[in-house]
């Protein structure tokens, strides 16, 4: 069979004249379909087959079912395409049903005259209903696989290991656990593959990997050859107000013809380690965040991670930065892929070695994860205790350093397919993995687990930097970190994410912390703050909040914020003792505090005790006092970087011939119509007599003097009279209002009819007054 498959591949290249092209393109596939005989299809489509080359096979077995529509080998290649290209596993189903009547051990698949299909099509057909979930069909498939198949076949343990899978998959859904699955959704999935996620600790920032083209175009000459899809690039999103994941963007160390796919990422979000295929086999890559962005990708410089010959898939450390776990295909190993590990002692990083065979099997390994706590290992895998391709098991580790046996997440975390790169947040309740699962959005979705459990022995560090004047907080920013009465003693330095100035950490239970606060370098005298950790709880937050200084360039602990105020004549800025303040929300008047002037006209509110930086102050207040007009305010600011929120409430005296004022109520030029400045103006004095509902006042008009003297009192007055009208119809008892127009006989500066002034000082003689009269 095989120097038969020889001399035909050499025939193919006598056939086709680009066959020994190692890459083609669409056009060049299309042509040649358009030229060929069936037979020089058939030789071309097995070749690209057994290169895996999915979508130009795709193309040719297209034409080839148009040729011989009725053809099982046809059909069976369609549904082998079906299955491995597009998940499509109702159309692999009912392609493969139609084709096993005719088994040939002799199948020869580059012969135009083979009508048969191989034993191998059971295998497919049973994969097929297993990935459907119809275990039944599943089983009995791989039993007819088994049975027929040449006993030398490569498959034959895959169809007995995908048998007991079965099993497996029926006993797990039979018991689901107690956990929600949802799927992210359009904020995050796309028809084409999204994969690879990475939470933060916090849970607000999301890393993945996306085979969604480029808005712009430019990686559309780079899609994969074998499967048609677009290359690998990094996104990050992040949950708004609302916890809803917003604006993914691409981030700036992709580039349009390579694959960059996320591995692992950071605590503090300044890493990111990925997988890259710049080798030709793949390695595991970082970027840094430096200067404002993130840096070209480069291969990880620990000696022993990647290889030259082997490939490298995935890459993660540990919460205190002591560990590494890695998968590789290197020689050695227990079966295909497997996870190693390498520990830092002394500063020096360990050799590389195997985990074992408690955690790897002699099948596949991958994406290995480790919580906060660092004695739980999360990983996939693809053994006999899966329910089908891979899923997420999970190893404790002992005080004795061994692991236990991994066990299966079960079901609904797992599904019939594949399951991986599963991460969570630091209290374990939301996880986040990659799965193929029927209803999904695309060929691969992230989907978020609702674990309904926190994870046990753990203290957290939860911190924030925030920047007084509201900008990113500086790169050199940086924490140390030092347990004073731990076994290791040694300081720690922590770096914030530079969005959001949050910084993360692992602490240890029922231990005593040190933290000092470096603006950069030349910080001298650093704020220090100690605090200790809780013997008893099984899972502990500690928050910790500091307020950056750019302008100092310090870093210093919050305020604590007082609300101080002062109520004071307006005419004469005497102060007002015993004045009345009423304060309220202005959403709904609730009352929040009553409080009376000092002797000084001075007041102090209580309201923002225990409110931090950034708490929005939504007031309103109401000022009284005996022999004065009553005044309503508005507080509608956020607390920052002044520790005091100094207030000053000016009140009119209430007697006769005050003016309310000052308050604007402009009118065109010979028009006496109420413009829409004017109303908000007339809305205050509406406000005001509301308030003091004794006060009576005269609404007084004035004109400029251009036009005779006659026509302007005669203007003023229809002006008095629209204005007097419109408040009015809006105060209690509208008679204590009167208008009287004045024409221009009271300008208010000095554009009288014999100068020459500005559009803008006429303007000003143009106003209405209001005068409190007896």
């Amino acid at each position: 069979m095989e120097s038969l498959r020889i001399k035909l591949v050499l025939l193919t290249l006598l056939f086709i004249p680009f066959a020994g092209k190692s890459q083609y393109t669409e056009i060049e596939v299309k042509n040649i379909i358009s030229q060929a005989s069936e037979q020089e299809l058939v030789i071309e489509c097995s070749r690209l087959l057994q290169e895996n080359f999915f979508h130009f096979a795709d193309l040719i077995t297209d034409k080839l079912l148009e040729m011989n529509p009725e053809s099982a080998n046809y059909k069976y290649r369609k549904g082998y395409i079906e299955l491995e290209m597009r998940h499509n596993y109702e159309r692999a189903i009912e392609l493969f049903s139609t084709s096993t009547g005719n088994i040939d051990k002799n199948y020869d698949m580059y012969s135009v005259k083979e009508g048969a299909v191989p034993a191998d099509i059971f295998y497919h057909l049973a994969r097929a209903y297993h990935l459907n979930e119809d275990f039944e069909n599943a089983i009995k498939n791989y039993d007819l696989f088994i049975e027929k198949s040449d006993k030398r076949s490569e498959l034959l343990p895959e169809a007995e290991n995908r048998k007991i899978q079965c099993g497996v998959a029926q006993k797990l859904m039979a018991s689901p656990k107690d956990v929600d699955v949802a799927n992210l959704g359009d904020s995050i999935n796309t028809e084409y593959a999204d994969f690879s996620s990475n939470i933060s600790l916090d849970g607000r920032a999301l890393y993945y990997t996306s085979r969604r083209p480029w808005e712009n175009g430019e990686s559309n000459g780079f899609r994969d050859p074998m499967l048609n899809h677009y290359p690998e690039d990094i996104y990050q999103a992040q949950l708004d107000e609302n916890n809803a994941w917003h604006n993914p963007s691409r981030m700036s160390m992709c580039k349009p013809n390579l694959n960059e796919a996320t591995v692992s990422v950071s605590i503090d979000e300044r890493r990111v380690y990925t997988y890259n295929d710049k080798s030709g086999l793949g390695d595991i890559y970082y970027s840094d965040y430096l200067n404002g962005q993130f840096s070209p990708i480069l291969p990880v410089k620990i000696d022993k991670v990647n290889t030259e010959e082997r490939w490298e898939t995935h890459y993660t450390v540990s919460a205190d930065g002591n560990s590494i776990f890695f998968v590789s295909d290197r020689e050695g190993g227990y079966g295909k892929r497997d996870i190693y590990y390498m520990e830092k002692i002394n500063g020096e990083w360990s050799e590389a070695k195997n985990m074992g065979g408690n955690i790897n099997s002699v099948w596949d390994e991958d994406a290995p994860f480790m919580g906060l706590d660092n004695n739980v290992l999360y990983f996939s895998s693809t053994d006999s205790t899966s329910m089908g391709e891979f899923d997420i098991f999970m190893a404790v580790r002992d005080e004795n350093n061994i692991w236990s046996n991994p066990v299966n997440l079960g079901y609904p975390v797992n599904s019939v397919g594949d399951d991986l790169f599963y991460t969570h947040t630091a209290d374990g309740q939301k996880a986040y993995l990659t799965s193929f699962r029927k209803g999904g959005k695309g060929e691969k979705d992230i989907y978020r687990i609702d674990m309904n459990s926190e994870v046990k022995n753990i203290a957290f560090l939860n911190g924030e930097i925030i920047h007084a004047q509201g900008k990113e907080i500086p790169e050199d920013s940086y924490i140390v970190i030092s347990c004073l009465n731990c076994d290791n003693t040694e300081k720690r330095t922590l770096t914030p994410r530079i969005r959001d100035g949050v910084f993360l950490s692992k602490l240890e239970k029922c231990k005593e912390y040190e933290l000092s606060y470096f603006y950069n370098e030349n910080t001298q005298n650093p704020y220090t703050e100690t605090f200790s950790t809780n013997c008893d709880l099984a899972y502990e937050e500690i928050n910790k909040r500091v307020l950056l200084d750019d302008d100092k360039q310090v870093i210093i602990p919050f305020f604590e914020y007082t609300l101080e105020g002062i109520v004071a004549d307006r005419k004469t800025g005497e102060v007002i003792p015993g004045a009345n303040v009423y304060i309220y929300g202005l959403n709904i008047k609730d009352s929040l505090e009553t409080l009376v002037a000092d002797s000084e006209g001075a007041f102090t509110s209580d309201l923002l005790d225990r409110k931090s930086f950034g708490y929005a102050l939504n007031f309103g207040v109401d000022v009284s006092a005996e022999g004065y007009l009553n005044g309503s305010f508005k507080i509608e600011t956020s607390l920052g970087a002044d520790s005091v929120i100094r207030l000053t409430y000016l009140l009119d005296k209430k007697e006769i011939g005050t003016d309310l004022g000052p308050f604007m109520i402009y009118y065109n030029f010979d028009k006496y119509d109420i413009r829409e400045d004017a109303k908000v103006e007339l809305d205050k004095v509406v406000k005001v007599m509301n308030e003091n509902p004794e006060v009576k006042i005269e609404l007084g008009s004035h004109t400029d003097c251009r036009g005779s003297s006659s026509y302007n009192l005669r203007l003023s007055k229809k002006r008095a009279k629209s204005a007097a009208s419109y408040i009015s119809s809006r105060i209690s008892n509208p008679s204590r209002i009167s208008s009287k127009g004045y024409g221009e006989s009271k300008l208010i500066n000095d554009c009288n009819c014999r100068s020459k002034c500005s559009k803008e000082a006429h303007q000003e003689n143009r106003r209405t007054e209001f005068i409190i009269v007896p």
